[in-house]
C-alpha cells in the first residue's frame, strides 16, 4: 500500500508544478494584452440585451451604415444557447457585407463564437454597458481587448468532439460556468469590486423559454386537464322526491269535569283532559208577519160561450169553473146543458160567470178579473174531454176590485212558534261561545266549546204569544220564547298533542312525519250510557297526517336506501338510473341532472353521485 501513495504524492506535486507555471505564462499574456488593447469608437459598438434574439441583433445590424460592428453580448444570453445562432448570424452579416466582432467575458459564449468564425474580445471598457466594464475611458472611446491565452489554451472542459455520448448545451454552460471559477485569474480590488456589483445586477435574470417548446408544454397542460375534467370530475346530482301517503289515526279522549274529577286528572292518565262545563240562558223576540189575507174587493163578471163538439148534450151543473191558462177561475152561476154538434158546427150556448177571489195558486183575483177575450178549459174534465167541450169570452169582463188586509191566521200562529224554536236551537252554539269567550277573557283561559252531534243539553223552548190573535187584521206580531243551554269546554292543544303523540307512534318506522293536518281534525261523541258518570265526556278525536321514506344520510335507513342507491346506478346511463330508482318502493319521483351536460352515463365513483331530497308539495 505504501508504494501507491508516493506514487499519488509525486503526481500531486507535478500538477501543482504545472499550475504555477501556466499562472506566470497568463500573468505575461495578460501584460501583453493591455500592449495589444484598441481604442475604438462607440459608433461601431452594438450593445445587446440578454434576451436579444438573432432577429433582433439583425434588424439592428441594418441600421449600422460602417462595416465594422463590434457586438457586446452579457453573459448567459440567449444568441449563446446554440451554435447555430451564431453561424445564422454571421451569414446573415456577410449578406449585408458587415465583419461583425464579438466582445464578451462568458465562458461558453466565447468558445462558441469562436467556432462558429467570429473574432472574440473577451473585455470592453466603457461607461454603456456595467456588467463588462473594467476601467474608465472619455465618453467618445471604448477599449476593447483581444482574448487571452489562457482561453484559447487546451483544457479538460474545453468541448471537443468526443466519442461518448453527446453533452446538452445546458450541460456544457455548467461545466463552462465550474471550469470558469476554477481558472478565473486573479483581480485587482477595483475589478472585483465591479466584478461584485455585476453579479448583484444578474442575481435575478431569467432566460426566455423556446416558444415552441412552451406552446406544446401549455397544449399538453390543457389537453390533461380536459381528460382529468372527463375522468375524475363528472358528477351527477339524483333528486328525488321520497314517496308519501296520508295517515289517519283516531284515539278515544276522556272529557272530565275538572271539579267532580280533580283526583282522577290528579294521576294524568294519558288520553284524558279537563273538561269546563259553560251554560246559558237564551232569550229571544221576533216579529212575525202573518200570510193571511182577508178580501174586501169585487169579483169580475163576464159573458161566456159553451162549445161542444161532441155527438151527444152535454149538462153542467151550478158552480161549474172554467179556468184560464193563467189560472184565474171562474164560476156558471146556474146548470146550464150544452146541446150536441150539427153535421156543420159544434153545439153552443152562453152562460154568465163570476170570478172566483182567488185563483189555481191561492193569489187574489179581484182586479186581475177583468180580462180580454181569451180561452177557458175546464179543469175537472179529463184531457180527452177539454177538447170537447170549451168556452170563450168574446168581450172582456169588467167589474173586478182588489181590496185585501193581512190577517192572522191559525197557521200563522203555529209557523210563529215554530219558528222561534228554530231560532233558539239554532243560536245554542253562537251563545255558549260568546258565553265562553267571556270566561276565557275574565280567568286567562283558552278554552274550546266542544260541538257536534249531542254536544249540547237544551231546556224545553218557552214560546209566548198574545192571545186572541187568530183572525185579527195586522201586518204583523211579536213572539218571545228562551231555552237553556249547557255545553263542555277543553283545552284544544292538550287533544292535539294526544293526537300528535297517536300519529308519531302510528307511523312506518321507515317513515317520518312531515306534516299533521291540525284543520283535519274531528270529533264524535259517544253517547253516555246508563251507568256512565256523566262528568265524564267520551269522544273519539280523528286526525291527518303526511309521512314519508326518509332518505337522508343522518338516519341508518336513509343510509342504506343510498349507498343502494348509488351502487345500482354508477356507470349506467342516465335514462337506466331513472327508471331504476323510479321502480323503488320508497321514492315517487326522480330526476337526474348530469355534469358536464354531455357525459352521457352516471359517474363510476360513488362520491361524485350526489343525492338530493326534494319535498313534495
Amino acid at each position: 500500500m505504501n508504494p501507491p501513495r508516493k506514487k499519488e504524492k509525486s503526481e500531486t506535486k507535478n500538477v501543482s508544478l504545472k499550475k504555477r507555471s501556466i499562472s506566470s505564462k497568463e500573468t505575461n499574456s495578460a501584460k501583453k494584452l493591455e500592449m495589444q488593447t484598441k481604442i475604438i469608437s462607440k459608433k461601431k459598438v452594438l450593445f445587446t440585451d440578454i434576451d436579444d434574439e438573432i432577429t433582433s441583433i439583425y434588424d439592428k445590424l441594418k441600421k449600422y451604415k460602417m462595416k465594422n460592428i463590434y457586438i457586446v453580448i452579457p453573459k448567459r444570453a440567449v444568441l449563446f444557447q446554440s451554435i447555430v445562432n451564431l453561424r445564422i448570424l454571421k451569414r446573415k452579416a456577410e449578406d449585408i457585407k458587415k465583419n461583425i466582432f464579438i466582445i464578451t467575458n462568458d465562458t461558453n459564449g466565447i468558445q462558441l463564437a469562436s467556432r462558429a468564425g467570429f473574432t472574440v474580445f473577451d473585455k470592453l471598457e466603457g461607461n454603456e454597458h456595467p456588467s463588462l466594464v473594467s476601467g474608465k475611458l472619455t465618453d467618445d472611446h471604448l477599449k476593447i481587448s483581444p482574448l487571452t491565452a489562457s482561453i484559447n489554451t487546451f483544457e479538460d472542459d474545453t468541448p471537443t468532439r468526443l466519442k461518448s455520448k453527446k453533452i446538452s448545451i445546458a450541460e456544457l454552460i455548467r461545466r463552462t460556468k465550474k471550469t470558469d471559477k476554477s481558472v478565473k485569474r486573479p483581480l485587482t480590488p477595483k475589478a472585483r469590486a465591479k466584478e461584485k456589483r455585476k453579479k448583484e445586477k444578474n442575481r435575478y435574470v431569467l432566460v426566455s423559454p423556446n416558444r415552441q417548446a412552451l406552446t406544446i408544454l401549455i397544449t399538453i397542460s390543457v389537453l390533461i386537464l380536459f381528460l382529468i375534467i372527463y375522468i375524475a370530475i363528472p358528477g351527477a346530482t339524483v333528486k328525488i322526491t321520497p314517496k308519501s301517503n296520508t295517515l289517519t289515526v283516531s284515539s278515544n279522549v276522556i272529557l272530565a269535569d275538572a271539579t267532580s274529577n280533580s283526583k282522577y286528572l290528579d294521576t294524568h292518565p294519558s288520553n284524558a283532559i279537563a273538561s269546563f262545563p259553560i251554560d246559558v240562558t237564551i232569550i229571544k223576540t221576533i216579529t212575525y208577519h202573518p200570510t193571511g189575507n182577508k178580501f174586501e174587493g169585487k169579483n169580475a163578471k163576464g159573458t161566456i160561450t159553451i162549445f161542444n163538439t161532441s155527438g151527444k148534450k152535454w149538462p153542467l151543473i151550478e158552480q161549474t169553473r172554467f179556468q184560464t191558462d193563467d189560472g184565474l177561475v171562474f164560476r156558471i152561476q146556474k146548470g146550464i146543458t150544452v146541446p150536441p154538434a150539427s153535421l156543420s158546427a159544434p153545439g153552443t150556448v152562453n152562460a154568465f160567470v163570476v170570478a172566483d177571489e182567488t185563483d189555481a195558486n191561492g193569489q187574489i183575483i179581484g182586479k186581475r178579473g177583468n180580462i180580454e177575450p181569451t180561452k177557458f178549459f175546464l179543469p175537472g174534465l179529463s184531457e180527452a174531454n177539454r177538447r170537447k167541450i170549451y168556452a170563450e169570452n168574446k168581450s172582456a169582463f169588467s167589474g173586478g176590485e182588489t181590496i185585501t188586509h193581512k190577517m192572522i191566521s191559525a197557521e200563522d200562529l203555529d209557523a210563529a212558534r215554530g219558528k222561534m224554536e228554530a231560532e233558539l236551537t239554532n243560536s245554542v252554539e253562537e251563545e255558549l261561545k260568546m258565553q265562553l269567550l267571556k270566561l276565557n277573557q275574565e280567568k286567562n283561559m283558552e278554552l274550546t266549546l266542544l260541538t257536534g252531534n249531542g254536544a249540547f243539553y237544551t231546556d224545553k223552548a218557552v214560546i209566548s204569544i198574545p192571545d186572541n190573535l187568530e183572525g185579527k187584521i195586522t201586518d204583523s206580531f211579536e213572539v218571545t220564547g228562551q231555552m237553556y243551554a249547557k255545553g263542555i269546554s277543553y283545552n284544544y292543544n292538550e287533544l292535539l298533542n294526544i293526537l300528535r303523540t297517536k300519529l308519531k307512534i302510528s307511523r312506518n318506522p321507515e317513515k317520518i312525519l312531515t306534516k299533521i293536518d291540525t284543520d283535519s281534525v274531528s270529533i264524535r261523541l259517544i253517547p253516555i250510557e246508563e251507568g256512565d258518570d256523566p262528568s265524564r265526556q267520551k269522544i273519539t278525536a280523528t286526525i291527518k297526517g303526511l309521512e314519508q321514506y326518509e332518505i337522508s344520510p343522518d338516519k341508518e335507513g336513509g343510509r342504506r336506501i343510498i349507498k343502494n342507491i348509488k351502487e345500482h346506478i354508477m356507470g349506467k346511463s342516465v335514462k337506466e338510473a331513472e327508471n331504476y330508482i323510479q321502480q323503488l318502493p320508497s321514492v315517487n319521483s326522480v330526476s337526474i341532472d348530469s355534469w358536464p351536460a354531455w357525459s352521457p352515463n352516471i359517474p363510476s365513483v360513488p362520491d361524485n353521485i350526489k343525492i338530493k331530497v326534494v319535498e313534495s308539495l
